[in-house]
């Protein structure tokens, strides 16, 4: 079983990551937090879960542990698969998925395609206790970006998710809001 792999980003793609390690590409399926830290050119190491199955051979990346943990910890959910766990971390972001399932609120994956009301609770009721909050990214409450998109109608799903697709050059609260709502799926 693969655990790590090192290696060069070599290309990304829709909602993967080509890892050249040892001469051999793995091509990476990460959240979008990952997909937009990668840097192209650049030596990483990423977490690995494998997933082997008769039709395919996938390969979950993560740059840190804590999301390779949450990611196991969604997939033993009835009804939540790899697919659904990684949209569930793409849109909703590890820190504030963690801080919602503290907090016993499902609010945050309603909107998330295929999460409905049910599943979303689930995740909330299964995982409360077993996750902590993580120290890593910003609280919906202190980011202006995610809170004026809340506010503009958008579900905190979406929101997160635009959040987390604005580059790191851009730093202004108005400019970040216009990058946001340039990205943002509604």
């Amino acid at each position: 079983m693969i655990a790590t792999l090192r290696g060069i980003l070599t290309e990304k793609l829709d909602t993967s990551l080509v890892l050249e390690a040892g001469g051999v590409g793995y091509e990476l399926i990460v959240a979008t937090e990952d997909w937009g830290a990668a840097k192209l050119g650049a030596e990483s190491r990423f977490y690995i879960h494998e997933q082997i199955r008769e039709d395919a051979h996938n390969l979950y990346g993560f740059r840190e542990l804590g999301g390779k943990q949450l990611f196991v910890q969604l997939i033993g959910i009835s009804g939540v698969g790899p697919k659904v766990a990684m949209q569930v971390l793409s849109a909703a972001g590890e820190a504030r998925l963690r801080q919602a399932i503290t907090s016993g609120d499902p609010e945050l994956l309603r909107g998330i395609s295929g999460v409905g009301p049910k599943t979303a609770q689930r995740i909330v009721t299964e995982l409360r206790g077993k996750v902590e909050e993580g120290a890593a990214g910003l609280a919906p409450v202190a980011d202006a970006t995610y809170q004026g998109l809340v506010a503009l109608g958008y579900t905190p799903a979406q929101a997160t998710q635009a959040v987390a697709a604005i580059p790191d050059a851009i730093t202004g609260d108005q400019e970040r809001l216009k990058a946001a709502l340039k990205g943002v799926k509604k």
